[in-house]
């Protein structure tokens, strides 16, 4: 912790410590200390006035510091990708993700319910995952949403699937969806019935994605088996 006054640790009177010997009866003498006493005085103030400049600058220096690094905080932004339930029949409002999705849903049931008839002992509910992250910037909030809906697999990584994705602002209660993405990387790993909590918990295999507010940018970040590879960078703009 700084010194409020930012006088040197071993503080004394320094003006006393040099003060010459006033002699009896030595008027000159006498007059010498006292200016002597004065000028060392005046010395002291003004240093310890430079001092106190020199600790205000350092505190404002390690202000200003904190402060970039918060401003460095905010312009970059990582989160990773999470696998969550989506239940098809809900109404869509009650879910930022059926309203991003909403012209998809009535294929999504059909695709369920096919699914459902096909094996039937296997009591499929009626719900599929979404992976998604969000992001704040400024009045307005950024979702990152990947369906799991027609995505494309390939047997050389079997815990990689390319999914639709959609980049959505929300601003003032109101939705818009700012990209469209054919193919948006994935990284999970399955759980029994489907991607769930126990694909979120696991470190090795995810897709993280940073948002960098200056350059209005997401970047992917794939993790698999704990190697990092970074895909193309998406532009807001």
């Amino acid at each position: 912790m700084f010194r409020r006054d930012c006088h040197h640790p071993f503080d004394f009177d320094f003006a006393a410590c040099h003060r010459p010997v006033r002699r009896q009866g030595d008027p000159v003498g006498a007059l010498r200390a006292a200016l002597t006493a004065r000028q060392a005085d005046g010395r002291r103030r003004r240093n310890s006035g430079r001092s106190f400049a020199m600790c205000i600058a350092s505190t404002c220096l390690i202000l200003a510091t904190f402060g970039s690094s918060n401003v460095v905080a905010e312009e970059a932004q990582k989160h990773r990708l999470l696998a969550q339930d989506l239940n098809l029949v809900a109404r869509p409002e009650s879910d930022i993700q059926l309203q991003i999705w909403q012209d998809k849903l009535p294929d999504l049931v059909k695709q369920r319910e096919a699914l459902r008839r096909i094996t039937p002992n296997l009591k499929l509910p009626m719900s599929t995952e979404v992976f998604t992250t969000s992001f704040k910037d400024g009045d307005r909030t950024l979702v990152v949403s990947a369906l799991n809906f027609r995505c494309a697999t390939a047997q050389a990584i079997p815990h990689e699937i390319d999914c639709p994705a959609r980049v959505a602002e929300v601003r003032a209660g109101s939705l818009r969806i700012l990209k469209q993405l054919p193919e948006f990387p994935v990284i999970a790993v399955r759980g029994t019935y489907g991607f769930d909590a126990s694909s979120n918990q696991n470190q090795k295999y995810k897709t993280v994605v940073t948002f960098d507010r200056e350059s209005h940018r997401l970047i992917p970040d794939v993790v698999y088996d704990g190697e990092v590879g970074q895909r193309d960078p998406i532009n807001l703009q």
